[in-house]
């Protein structure tokens, strides 16, 4: 399943705070892979470390051409460090996105299967477009999914 980060942050002691698409907040030190990734001991540089940035299409964060780490591995191996709340454009963009990856087909195979643009597909999962209900319910067939709408007590 593809976690996306929609913003990360530096802590204290090469801490990251990682916020994903669905509101989960992550903390991950980088420090722990040292060992197994030398090159990574150069983010021991204050300022090389503070300028990370997310990677377009949130699968990532890098700080150069040559030092990066995925999303998935700061969400598996990150601790859980509270949960900022989302607008609902988002946390549609983290399901369609989600639901897609565990599918296990491409935005270009869902287009294909749809009749919905590409391009469209992307707008979607990065929270960019406000789908009709038409449109998500052409988007679950295509992942031979039910979409399921539901209101829930604030």
């Amino acid at each position: 399943m593809a976690h996306r980060i929609k913003e990360i942050k530096t802590g204290n002691n090469l801490c990251l705070i990682a916020t994903f698409l669905d509101g989960t907040i992550k903390e991950y030190n980088i420090g722990n892979l040292f060992a197994k990734y030398p090159q990574l001991k150069d983010l021991e540089n204050k300022e090389l470390f503070d300028s990370v940035q997310v990677d377009v299409g949130g699968c990532g964060v890098s700080w150069n051409d040559d030092l990066d780490l995925d999303s998935e591995t700061i969400w598996e191996d990150g601790v859980f460090a509270g949960k900022d709340t989302v607008d609902v454009f988002s946390e549609l963009a983290a399901k369609v996105a989600e639901t897609r990856a565990k599918v296990g087909i491409t935005q270009k195979q869902l287009a294909e299967k749809t009749g919905i643009y590409q391009a469209d597909i992307s707008k979607i999962e990065r929270g960019l477009s406000n789908p009709s209900v038409s449109t998500l319910q052409r988007l679950a067939d295509g992942m031979g999914m039910n979409l399921l709408i539901d209101f829930q007590n604030k």
